[in-house]
C-alpha cells in the first residue's frame, strides 16, 4: 500500500469479503483516526494488559527495535519555558519520554554547561523525595511529576527545559469528489497518509474494518479481522 487510497481500497475489499456492503469515505476516515490512535496505544503499552503481578503489556515504548521503528515519527523534542509553577504540555502531547535541562556549574573558575536528565517520578515519590536529606531533588539531580496540568520540576529554579515526548499523529483523509454517477472518487489534493510505517498499515485497516463490523454486528468479518489483528497475519 502506498496511499490513503490503496488503505480505503483495502478496507473495503476486506469489508466486501461477506458481502456486508461497502464502507464510506465518512465512515473510513471516523474509524481511520479512532484505529491509528489506538495503534499508537498498543505501541506505547496497553494499561489494559497489566496486572497486580505484573506491571507490563505485550508491547511497550522502545522496549524493541521494531517497537522504536514504528514509532520514530512520533519522536520528538522540544524546549518548554517556565510558566507559572510549571511548564506547560505542548499542544500535541501524547506521552512523556525523556526530559533534561542545562545544568551549569563552576569547575576551577570555569563555567561548565552539562545536559542534566530530569527524572520523571510519581506524585507519592515526589512527596518522599522533598523531604528527604538524602534523594531529596538538586539541580544535579532534578525530578519532575504531573500535576495542576503542568510538568512540575524540583528544584524551583529550573526554569527551562527540553521534553522528549510522543506526538499525536496527524488525522488521516480520504479526500474525494463526486462525479457524474454519484460516486465518490479518491482525490489526492487534501488527502492525508498515515504517519506510521507503511508495513503496518495493514493492521490499521484491520482496525478500521473491526469498528465497521461492530457497528453492523457483523460478527463473522469481527472475528476475520480480529485474528489478524492478534497475530499479526
Amino acid at each position: 500500500m502506498d496511499n490513503i487510497n490503496d488503505c480505503y481500497l483495502y478496507s473495503n475489499f476486506l469489508a466486501n469479503k461477506t458481502q456486508s456492503g461497502s464502507i464510506t469515505p465518512e465512515q473510513f476516515n471516523l474509524c481511520a483516526d479512532v484505529g491509528q490512535l489506538l495503534h499508537l496505544k498498543v505501541k506505547l503499552g496497553l494499561p489494559e494488559e497489566y496486572s497486580v503481578d505484573k506491571r507490563e503489556a505485550r508491547q511497550e515504548f522502545q522496549t524493541t527495535l521494531n517497537n522504536s521503528d514504528s514509532l520514530r515519527k512520533f519522536i520528538v523534542s522540544k524546549s518548554a519555558t517556565l510558566n507559572g509553577a510549571g511548564f506547560d504540555f505542548p499542544t500535541d502531547w501524547v506521552a512523556f519520554a525523556n526530559g533534561d535541562y542545562i545544568f551549569v556549574e563552576q569547575i576551577n573558575g570555569v563555567n561548565t554547561v552539562t545536559p542534566q536528565p530530569v527524572e520523571f517520578v510519581t506524585i507519592g515519590e515526589r512527596g518522599l523525595r522533598l523531604n528527604d536529606y538524602i534523594t531529596a531533588p538538586s539541580f544535579e539531580y532534578p525530578i519532575c511529576t504531573y500535576l495542576n496540568g503542568q510538568i512540575v520540576v524540583n528544584p524551583t529554579g529550573v526554569d527551562r527545559i527540553s521534553l522528549i515526548y510522543v506526538r499525536e499523529p496527524i488525522k488521516p483523509k480520504w479526500n474525494y469528489t463526486v462525479n457524474a454517477s454519484d460516486q465518490a472518487v479518491y482525490n489526492p489534493t487534501g488527502s492525508v497518509d498515515f504517519e506510521f510505517p507503511k508495513i503496518e498499515w495493514e493492521q490499521i485497516c484491520n482496525r478500521i474494518v473491526k469498528y465497521w463490523a461492530v457497528n453492523l454486528r457483523e460478527g463473522e468479518l469481527y472475528q476475520s479481522v480480529d485474528k489478524a489483528i492478534q497475530t499479526g497475519q
